[in-house]
């Protein structure tokens, strides 16, 4: 039974539906106890586990009464992976005016090709800026060259574009290789180590270039100064130019291990009453690190696997009973559910549905990420990841209000906007938040970071907290209530960045 209340926010009235069915600590717990198991081999994409998981999901919000909205009818969308990690390579550097040729060392430069075998002699070399192009008369054209380009750019200027939008730029210019350099010499060994092990990305073979790799600064440096360049000085001007020569060519050989395959989301949908008003979507990952332990001779007992309790499977629970308290209310706008896969490997799962979803992007009016939930007992705080991001701020506060909950004001939640998949709706001009009890706790958010983070002791143990998560997915009913319908939230769509 549905009952109807009145709720008065700065003036104004609104007719809200009471709750008839609070979520319980048991409910979520439930879903994690299955999700975050070692018969889940820790949620690794591509893997026996992802299978069991995206099963799983379907099959919860199947029972719920959610309609599939995958590719075909079905609830999975393919997501095409390549994880490429190098295995050998060679560069040499020549200098044009002086001729002499310079091998740069392994240890200060680290490369991988975008197929398995890489060999091109003379590439013209360039250092990117992060302005537009045409915007010196010094600039030059990328198209069949060798690019360096900052990791970062310049820290006092605005309104230039982000690292992997420049990347992304300079690659369908034609540059026929992206170098990275990494400013921070004290970042660099973390750089090299993580690039030996590897890297997935979406297949689209138009969003990586022949060559792809990172240099240190201190060898980068070393490029630079026989021809009397300011390496320090040329970085710090980097928002100023677009590309400029730097007099010099390279050969390189370089092979790489390949492995495509591919993973899935899970797409399900409640329809609306008046599809015409628009839609809402709640997302969260599902994936994890898999068994990310080798096996140690002289502890055979020794736990290998990296659950991922916490670390998306509270999320995802979240997600499951959010969905069942919705399908009763009969919504007018069409709310989607999405369970991504890679995120942990750089939000791919959700960049992939943006690229195709199942209707236009800018038909959401609202999007509500559900990650790392399960870390806090307390009911009332609630960190607003995006807050200040869309014109949805007022709107977020009026829930908050109906349900009793106090925003955190803080803004140290922020840190984390770009590393959750909400981002990728935000670069979209998409209204997205992550909201949640867990990131507005911050000895318990930083004791898990520092902790059992990415780690095999994130599993379900009494570390476990889930009376602020249950609390969470009681405020994203709310929010699937208020935005699913034009009484409380008639705005449209604002989204100006969609491709469809």
């Amino acid at each position: 039974m549905r009952f109807v209340a009145l709720l008065i926010v700065s003036g104004l009235i609104f007719t809200v539906a009471a709750r008839a069915e609070p979520t319980s600590e048991a409910d979520l717990l439930r879903h994690i106890e299955i999700l975050a198991s070692d018969a889940f081999e820790g949620r690794k994409p591509g893997t026996a586990g992802e299978n069991k998981t995206v099963n799983y999901i379907a099959s919860q919000w199947s029972a719920a009464g959610l309609q599939a909205a995958g590719e075909q009818g079905s609830w999975y969308t393919p997501v095409a992976l390549a994880e490429r990690t190098p295995e050998s390579y060679r560069i040499f550097v020549i200098d044009n005016n002086r001729g002499n040729t310079v091998r740069l060392p392994q240890d200060e430069i680290i490369l991988r090709g975008r197929d398995a075998s890489f060999r091109q002699l003379n590439m013209p070399l360039v250092l990117a800026g992060y302005a537009d192009g045409g915007s010196g008369g010094a600039d030059v054209p990328v198209a069949g060259k060798l690019v360096f380009l900052p990791r970062n750019p310049p820290e006092d200027e605005t309104g230039l574009p982000d690292y992997r939008d420049r990347k992304l730029q300079l690659i369908r210019n034609g540059a026929v290789g992206v170098i990275t350099i990494i400013e921070d010499e004290g970042l660099w060994p973390r750089y090299f180590r993580a690039f030996q092990r590897g890297a997935t990305a979406l297949a689209d073979p138009e969003n990586h270039a022949g060559l792809e790799g990172a240099i240190s600064y201190d060898q980068f440096r070393k490029l630079l100064r026989p021809s009397g360049r300011d390496a320090e000085r040329l970085l710090l001007e980097s928002g100023g130019f677009a590309a400029i020569a730097l007099g010099m060519t390279a050969d390189a050989v370089v092979e790489t291990s390949v492995r495509d395959y591919v993973s899935h989301n899970v797409i399900g949908k409640i329809p609306g009453s008046d599809p015409q008003s628009g839609a809402l979507l709640f997302l969260g990952h599902w994936d994890h690190f898999g068994i990310c332990r080798s096996e140690d001779p002289d502890d055979p007992e020794r736990d290998r696997i990296c659950n991922g309790a916490v670390d998306n499977a509270s999320g995802i629970s979240l997600l499951i009973e959010t969905a069942r308290r919705l399908v009763a209310d009969r919504p007018e706008r069409d709310i989607y559910f999405l369970a991504t896969t890679a995120e942990e490997k750089g939000l791919l799962g959700a960049r992939a549905f943006v690229q195709a979803p199942p209707v236009a992007l800018d038909n959401f009016v609202a999007v509500f990420n559900a990650d790392t939930v399960a870390l806090s007992d307390k009911r009332k705080q609630i960190a607003v990841v995006g807050l200040g991001e869309t014109i949805l701020d007022g709107d977020i506060e009026i829930v908050a209000a109906q349900e009793g909950r106090e925003i955190d004001r803080s803004g140290k939640a922020d840190a984390y906007l770009r590393r959750q998949d909400g981002y990728v709706f935000l670069e979209r001009d998409i209204p997205a938040y992550m909201i949640t009890s867990a990131f507005a706790d911050e000895d318990r958010l930083t004791a898990f970071i520092n902790g059992p983070y990415h780690d095999v002791s994130d599993e379900v143990n009494d570390s476990l907290l889930l009376a602020g998560a249950a609390a969470d997915a009681d405020f994203h009913v709310a929010l699937g209530r208020y935005f699913g319908s034009t009484a409380t939230y008639p705005g449209k769509a604002t989204s100006g960045g969609a491709d469809n």
